[in-house]
């Protein structure tokens, strides 16, 4: 599929249609005080303008840590998105704090994260390529003429870009000019020089859509040389294929979760939306088909709303989507379901279909990250009227096959929620663990078996020791220990889906839903013949039933069951019963005799991964020669004993 010509964006370009006033939206918009608030609340201070030295950028290099350059570089673009939204609603005073931060942010030296720093089509060339030594010399992103792109490199550029195209000849001239000159050479330069070797240009992930749509916003605003801006838009294009094609399965799931399905989709949409207007509708990205399935992604992976979701990998449960591009994206695809998932502004309370989820405060922890993507938090106020009451989320089953997640939807006698969700998939994708055929259970919005989440975003955390993280690997997710080894990570973790699980059966029998998963080829344990989880669920009481089988070519390997928890458990031999805020869990191991639970406390391992709270491992060894393990999982009231 070719979505435009170099002739059709020509003659688009030659005599383009009109494009919204997106200064006006704002300017108008129920949305933009609330904004404010919400951002005020967390920013308080726009002038201050933070330091971003030479030693914070080589404290990464140095120690492995991301958050001491990483925070202040967020801040300073999450001032500029604040003081540009002043101005707009009419703070005169927010013209200099624009200037400064502007012009502060064209001082540095390079837009590129210092985690990202490798990851440039010059790398690869370095001799040696892996391993860097003291001191750093003529190869490094400090020292050498911008080459490479990454993804806060990209949305910086769009960043500056729209700020000029917002602030318009209020801007002083010379900090226009220096605008223009910056984002020349930080991206204009690197991409029409060496798009295609950039590794994200076509690939099958977040990057893909954040860095090529946030280059194509920044041409768009900027550049007034036609013949450029066709050539730029055909490669945008380009990778905007690939990001469709392969960033999502088949069935319009995405395996890197919710998160980065937000991230990847935001600069797309917003430069798909300025695409369909200059084209006036001939190029309308946004009615693809592909577009509908990929919508209805989030409601369906949706643990309670507005911001709990299915989590596997390295995308968390807790989640805030961009509320304007969301809102577009319901609007064009007619999948209003999108809406349930918008996050009130400044507090107050959404409920699931059961009343009882109350939302947290969103006004006071977006993170600066949130709010320093200026051009998203613009269409959040253009395109969102956050005054407008958020419909009831309705939770119902949903299957992804190529995807490989099931989710399975009952309710407790008492009408509580019950929702039980499992995987197949693979071990290889871009922010895979290694957890084919774990589970979830979530009770009334509370996620009593959760995924654990994702580790600590260190210097090793996306090279080879990556599966070393126990929240990467098995140790930590509700998934077998066989002969001693945990599940194996694909070569690389890219690629091959060597390491994967297999949806057998899913469906409704009378009143109970199940679902079957193999997942033995998610081992490299060659005598491990057979590894089948089955859950069922109970529509009429919410009690799960989960079966494990296993074969194996010779002897029996020994096999140790688990399942994680951040919530307090108490064990009594078979028993165990896990607590949470508004509901329990009771497990009782129903097979094979002689099998207790052990409780092990992961609590080094969330120090070492900055993670509050605790995660808890409750084990089971089962007995030698054993190869069946069944489980039952009772949902109760809190305080039912």
């Amino acid at each position: 599929m070719t979505f435009a010509s170099k002739e059709q964006l020509a003659r688009w370009l030659a005599d383009p249609g009109p494009v919204s006033d997106l200064r006006a939206q704002i300017r108008r918009s129920p949305t933009t005080p609330h904004l404010l608030d919400a951002i005020r609340a967390e920013i308080p201070d726009r002038g201050a303008i933070p330091a971003l030295t030479y030693t914070l950028y080589r404290t990464f290099e140095r120690e492995g840590t991301r958050g001491p350059y990483e925070n202040p570089y967020f801040l300073k673009r999450a001032r500029l998105t604040r003081s540009v939204l002043e101005l707009l609603a009419g703070d005169d005073s927010a013209l200099d704090p624009v200037h400064d931060l502007a012009w502060s942010i064209c001082e540095e030296t390079t837009w590129v994260l210092p985690a990202h720093e490798e990851q440039g089509p010059d790398y690869w060339e370095i001799n040696p390529p892996f391993v860097r030594t003291e001191p750093l010399g003529a190869h490094t992103m400090l020292t050498r003429e911008p080459d490479s792109i990454d993804l806060f490199a990209a949305e910086t550029g769009a960043a500056l870009a729209e700020t000029v195209y917002l602030i318009g000849d209020r801007l002083a001239p010379e900090v226009r000019q220096r605008i223009r000159q910056e984002v020349e050479r930080h991206i204009f330069r690197p991409y029409l020089a060496r798009a295609r070797d950039h590794w994200w240009f076509q690939g099958p992930l977040n990057w893909n859509g954040v860095c090529n749509g946030a280059v194509g916003l920044a041409f768009l605003r900027l550049e007034q040389d036609r013949p450029t801006l066709v050539q730029v838009l055909a490669l945008v294009l380009e990778g905007f294929e690939a990001y469709l094609a392969t960033g999502f399965e088949a069935d319009g799931g995405s395996i890197e979760g919710v998160g980065y399905w937000n991230y990847g989709l935001m600069y797309f949409i917003t430069v798909a939306e300025l695409l369909r207007e200059i084209s006036r509708g001939e190029l309308d990205l946004l009615t693809l088909p592909r577009l509908k399935a990929i919508a209805a992604y989030p409601p369906g992976m949706a643990l309670a709303a507005p911001n709990r979701f299915i989590n596997f990998g390295d995308s968390t449960e807790t989640q805030t989507l961009s509320a304007g591009v969301v809102t577009r994206l319901a609007e064009r695809t007619g999948v209003g379901e999108l809406r349930t998932l918008l996050a009130p502004l400044g507090g107050g309370t959404a409920t699931s279909e059961g009343g009882a989820y109350i939302a947290p405060d969103f006004a006071k922890r977006f993170g600066y990250n949130f709010y320093s993507k200026l051009p998203i938090i613009m269409r959040s106020a253009a395109w969102w009227d956050c005054t407008q009451p958020v419909p009831p989320l309705e939770q119902r089953d949903f299957v992804l096959p190529d995807t490989g997640v099931i989710k399975l939807v009952a309710h407790t006698e008492r009408d509580q929620t019950v929702i039980l969700v499992t995987k197949a998939g693979h071990n290889d994708g871009h922010h895979s663990h290694t957890d084919v055929g774990t589970m979830i259970v979530n009770v009334d919005g509370e996620s009593l078996l959760p995924d654990p989440g994702r580790g600590y975003y260190s210097k090793d955390y996306f090279r080879q020791a990556r599966y070393q993280n126990v929240f990467n690997n098995s140790y930590s997710h509700s998934v077998p220990r066989i002969g001693g080894r945990l599940q194996a990570p694909g070569p690389e973790f890219g690629g091959r889906q060597q390491f994967h699980g297999t949806i057998v059966d899913h469906g409704q029998r009378g009143a109970v839903k199940y679902a079957v998963i193999d997942f033995h080829t998610a081992y490299d344990l060659p005598a491990l013949r057979r590894a089948r989880r089955t859950l069922e669920l109970d529509t009429r009481t919410g009690a799960i039933l989960l079966a494990d089988e296993f074969a194996f070519d010779g002897e029996p390997l020994a096999i140790e069951e688990a399942f994680t928890t951040w919530s307090p458990v108490e064990v009594v031999d078979s028993r165990a019963r896990i607590t949470g805020e508004r509901a329990a869990l009771e497990l009782e191991i129903v097979e094979p005799a002689g099998a207790v639970f052990t409780l092990e406390s992961l609590a080094q391992a969330c120090r070492e991964n900055a993670i509050d709270g605790t995660l808890l491992r409750l084990a089971a060894a089962l007995p030698a020669g054993a190869t069946r393990f069944a489980l039952r999982i009772t949902p109760q009231p809190k305080d039912a004993r």
